[in-house]
C-alpha cells in the first residue's frame, strides 16, 4: 500500500464512503483491478490500522486538535469537560467563520441534537442559522454526553462565551424539557420558540392513524397552525372549530399542545423577527441530516471532527457558488415597476423571489378602502382580493417610515405588498433603506467583522499551515494527471517526471529515515499519538436517541463498512 493508497482511502471515509467502494472507485480511475496494485482486504485494514492508531487516545488526540487549531488561529474557539475520571463529557468549538456568520446573521438560532454520529453515542448539537441566499449555515457545534440540564446548560453558556456573550433575538429548539430549563437559566435576553416542523411531524406518532388516514384532520391542522397571517383570537377560534370537528376535546395531546401555544404558533409572536427559520422545514433538522451524511455510528472523535472539516468546506462552497453566481444572474421582473428592478439589484436571488411576490401581488391584489392623513402621516386601509381582512398601513412623507398591520417586516425582514402598494402610489423608486436589511442583500458577507482582538476574522483563516499545502499538491498533481491521461506521449513524460523526483528526492533521505506506518497515519488524519494522556475517551452514553431505531440498521448510516 502506497501512500497514495492511503491517503484514497482517507479521503473517501471523509464523505462516508468505505474501503470497500473505495477500491471500486479506484478501479475505474485506474483502468481496471490489475493496476491498482494492492487488494480490497488492504483497503480494508487501512481503515483498521487508523482506529488502531488512534485507539486509547482518541479524546486526548481530538481535543490536542482543537488546541492546534486555537494556537494556529487566534479566532479559533474551544473548550471542554471531563469528568472525575477524566473522561471526555463536553466539548465545542467554533472557527472564525462561524464568528462571522454568527455577527451577521446570528438574530435567530436553531439548536438541535442529534444521535449516531460516533462510537460513544455522545450527542451531537450544531447551532444552525440561515444566511442571504436562505440556506443553512452553522455558528457552532458541540458534543454532550448526556441530555441533562447541566450538559445543556454548559453548552449554551459556552456556545454564548464563544460568541461574546451577543444572544440572538430568538433561539429555536425541540421540545426537550431539559434544554428548556436551560435555555431559561442561560440566556436571559432571547426569546425561546418551539420548533412547529417538529411538533407537526409528531402529529403522525400520537394521533390515532385510522383518523390521519380517513380524515382531512391533519391537512386542516396545518392549514390553521401555519397560517401566518392570524392574531391571536382568530387562531384560537380556528384552532377550536376544528378540534370540535373531528370531536378531539378529551385528545390529551392536542390539549398540551394548546396550553403551551403562545411558545410555538406565530399568532402569538407576530412581532419577532425569525427570516422564516420556523417555516416550512426544520432548519435544524436539515442541518443534522447534512452532517449525519458525512458520519457513522463507529467513527471516533477524531474521525468525526476529519468529515466535519469535509462537510463544513462544502457547506461554505455552496455559499461562495451562490454568492458567484450574483455576478452572473439577473432575475426577470414580472412588472413594469422600477422598484422591481432596484429590488433585483439589492436581494440575493433568493431572497428577490419573495419581494417580488409581494410586488406582483401589490399590483394585482391589492387596492385602497380608506384613506386618511394625520399630521405628517398618511393612513391607508388596504384590502385584497379573495381575502376578507384588511390592513393598515402608515407612512410618514418626512422620513418614508413605513408600518403595516400585517407585521411582515417585523416577522421576515421583507416588505408586504401593502408597504409596496403605498411606495407605488408615492411614486418611490426605490426600497427605503431601512427596509433592506444586509442580511437579505448580495453584500451580505461583504461587511468585515473584527473579533475582540481587532483581527478581520476572514483573514485568520488565510494562514498556509502543512495540511492545506499537502493538499494543494494533491490537487497539482491530480490535475497533471487529468490533463496528460489524453495522449500517451504527455503521460510517459509525466510518469518520468515524477519518478524521477520521488527518485531524487529518496536519495537525498539516509536509510534510517524511512517512512514509518506511524508517520503516515500522522500524515493521513493530522494527528500525533500523545506522549502523555490526561483526557480519556468518552463512556458509551445511553441516550434517548442513542440505539438504532425500531432495532434495524439504518442503511445510509452502514457505508463505512463497505
Amino acid at each position: 500500500m502506497t501512500i497514495l493508497h492511503k491517503k484514497f482511502v482517507v479521503d473517501n471515509s471523509k464523505l462516508n464512503i468505505g474501503p470497500t467502494n473505495s477500491f471500486r472507485i479506484l478501479k475505474e480511475n485506474v483502468g481496471g483491478y490489475d493496476n491498482i496494485g494492492a487488494s480490497k482486504q488492504d483497503f480494508k485494514n487501512i481503515s483498521k490500522d487508523i482506529k488502531a492508531y488512534i485507539d486509547g487516545s482518541d479524546a486526548q488526540m481530538f481535543v490536542d486538535n482543537l488546541k492546534m487549531k486555537k494556537l494556529l488561529w487566534g479566532a479559533f474557539f474551544c473548550d471542554f469537560e471531563v469528568d472525575d475520571e477524566q473522561c471526555l463529557t463536553e466539548a465545542f468549538w467554533k472557527d472564525s467563520i462561524c464568528r462571522k456568520n454568527y455577527a451577521l446573521f446570528g438574530d435567530m438560532v436553531s439548536s438541535d441534537t442529534t444521535y449516531e454520529t460516533n462510537r460513544y453515542n455522545m450527542v451531537f448539537g450544531p447551532f444552525t442559522g440561515v444566511d442571504h441566499h436562505k440556506r443553512c449555515i452553522t455558528f457552532g457545534v458541540g458534543f454532550t454526553a448526556k441530555e441533562d440540564i447541566s450538559s445543556f446548560e454548559w453548552l449554551f453558556t459556552t456556545f454564548l462565551k464563544a460568541m461574546g456573550n451577543n444572544e440572538p433575538t430568538c433561539l429555536i429548539t425541540d421540545q426537550d424539557p431539559a434544554m428548556k430549563v436551560a435555555v431559561r437559566k442561560v440566556f436571559k435576553k432571547t426569546e425561546h420558540r418551539f420548533c412547529m416542523w417538529h411538533i407537526m411531524e409528531k402529529v403522525f406518532r400520537k394521533m390515532d392513524r385510522d383518523l390521519l388516514k380517513e380524515t382531512y384532520f391533519h391537512g386542516k391542522l396545518r392549514l390553521c397552525v401555519w397560517d401566518l397571517g392570524l392574531e391571536p383570537l382568530e387562531f384560537e377560534e380556528k384552532w377550536n372549530k376544528k378540534i370540535g370537528e373531528f370531536k378531539l376535546e378529551t385528545y390529551e395531546w392536542l390539549t398540551e399542545l394548546y396550553k403551551i401555544r403562545k411558545l410555538w404558533i406565530p399568532a402569538y409572536f407576530r412581532d419577532l423577527f425569525l427570516g422564516g427559520i420556523m417555516k416550512t422545514t426544520s432548519r435544524s433538522e436539515s442541518e443534522n441530516h447534512f452532517f449525519t451524511s458525512f458520519n457513522n455510528p463507529h467513527v471516533t472523535l477524531v474521525e468525526f471532527y476529519m468529515r466535519f472539516e469535509t462537510a463544513m468546506d462544502l457547506q461554505r462552497h455552496s455559499q461562495a457558488e451562490f454568492d458567484n453566481d450574483l455576478k452572473n444572474k439577473f432575475p426577470k421582473c414580472k412588472t413594469p415597476l422600477v422598484i422591481e428592478k432596484h429590488a433585483s439589484e439589492v436581494f440575493t436571488c433568493s431572497i428577490f423571489y419573495q419581494v417580488q411576490e409581494e410586488v406582483y401581488n401589490a399590483c394585482f391584489s391589492c387596492r385602497i378602502e380608506e384613506f386618511r392623513r394625520e399630521n405628517d402621516l398618511e393612513i391607508g386601509k388596504i384590502d385584497e382580493v379573495n381575502r376578507k381582512r384588511t390592513f393598515e398601513v402608515v407612512f410618514n412623507n418626512t422620513n418614508y417610515e413605513t408600518n403595516c398591520s400585517c407585521k411582515m417586516f417585523q416577522r421576515h425582514g421583507l416588505p408586504c405588498r401593502h408597504m409596496v402598494w403605498v411606495w407605488k402610489a408615492k411614486n418611490l423608486t426605490m426600497i427605503p433603506d431601512k427596509y433592506v436589511l444586509n442580511r437579505c442583500t448580495t453584500m451580505a458577507t461583504k461587511k468585515s467583522i473584527f473579533d475582540l482582538e481587532g483581527n478581520i476574522l476572514d483573514q485568520c483563516t488565510r494562514l498556509v499551515d502543512k495540511k492545506k499545502a499537502l493538499n494543494e499538491l494533491w490537487s497539482e498533481i491530480y490535475c497533471c494527471v487529468s490533463v496528460a491521461e489524453q495522449n500517451e506521449e504527455d503521460l510517459a513524460e509525466l510518469v518520468k517526471n515524477i519518478r524521477d523526483l520521488r527518485l531524487d528526492m529518496e536519495a537525498k533521505k539516509s536509510a534510517n529515515n524511512t517512512r514509518s506506518k506511524t508517520q503516515d497515519m500522522e500524515l493521513l488524519i493530522g494527528s500525533v499519538v500523545p506522549s502523555e494522556i490526561t483526557i480519556k475517551p468518552p463512556k458509551i452514553s445511553s441516550n434517548k436517541g442513542s440505539g438504532t431505531r425500531s432495532g434495524k440498521k439504518d442503511k445510509g448510516r452502514e457505508r463505512e463498512g463497505n
